[in-house]
């Protein structure tokens, strides 16, 4: 169980202000819980989920987040976590060590279902029966993935909650918040590294033309664009429209400027807020 390497391989860097490190700890305690692992770390560790989740906030309030964008997990970082988590939790340096390591990595049951299937088939052509197992086994795997994605998104959406003063740009009224990422970062995007600001995303049961005109009166400096492949549905209203740009061909750099993107609401949406029409997201400047 490589919690800990994974908490710090999850970190999103050190964050501008305490508050904003506040809500970075906050969501990152509210996806393990999401996906069991809290749990599942606090039975390695023999405490309580409630003092383990006590036990790294202070020690993650300690240490700060870590830098998501290292090659490796930075040094200091780990040595200060495996320093102040026995402190903090009670729990000697030498059980964490060993929930730590790979030896408390549990088996992956559909992995290790596929890899006796396929060593049973060998060099030969599967059966139908066999292809059909194969096929079962990578579907539940598939089905598997989809799951912990969404436990994650629910964790992020979880953490967000509460945080919508950060937001320096106008918020629709009547709109629920999802997921708040408040500080600047970076992401690769086809092997290229751009610069983020904070981005927020919002449903709301208004259109997207009423959510469109809400922004333009609000924002009535920004320039609007739509994307060349979702003409007919998405729209962009940014602080500046560089030449020649496209949101679908440059959504890297569409990140590192100020605006909103509007589009239609899809059925993961729904299921979240009956009736919802609009999925809109604000990228805004941070406020410090």
């Amino acid at each position: 169980m490589k919690t800990l390497t994974a908490l710090l391989l999850c970190s999103a860097g050190a964050l501008a202000n305490t508050a904003q490190q506040e809500q970075q700890i906050n969501m990152m305690l509210a996806v393990m819980a999401r996906s069991g692992a809290l749990e599942q770390l606090a039975q390695c560790v023999e405490i309580s989920p409630a003092e383990l989740e006590s036990a790294m906030r202070q020690t993650l309030s300690r240490c700060g987040i870590g830098d998501i964008n290292a090659d490796e997990p930075d040094a200091a970082h780990r040595t200060c976590m495996q320093q102040h988590l026995p402190a903090f939790s009670g729990v000697p340096s030498q059980r964490w060590q060993a929930c730590d390591s790979d030896d408390a990595t549990e088996e992956d049951p559909l992995l290790a279902e596929l890899d006796a299937l396929t060593a049973r088939i060998g060099e030969r052509d599967p059966t139908a029966a066999e292809q059909q197992q194969m096929d079962d086994i990578i579907a539940r795997m598939q089905q598997r993935g989809v799951a912990e994605m969404q436990q994650m998104v629910d964790g992020m959406i979880d953490g967000s909650q509460g945080t919508a003063s950060s937001i320096t740009l106008p918020i629709f009224p009547q709109s629920q918040l999802l997921i708040n990422l408040p500080a600047r970062g970076t992401i690769d995007i086809a092997e290229q590294t751009y610069a983020t600001l904070p981005g927020a995303s919002f449903i709301t049961t208004a259109s997207p033309q009423q959510v469109l005109e809400y922004y333009r009166q609000q924002l009535p400096g920004y320039q609007m664009h739509r994307p060349a492949l979702l003409a007919a549905t998405d729209v962009a209203l940014m602080q500046h429209v560089p030449a020649g740009f496209d949101y679908s061909r440059d959504t890297g750099k569409a990140f590192s400027i100020p605006h909103i993107y509007i589009q239609p609401a899809q059925k993961a949406e729904q299921q979240r807020l009956a009736g919802a029409q609009t999925l809109f997201f604000v990228y805004y400047p941070p406020a410090d």
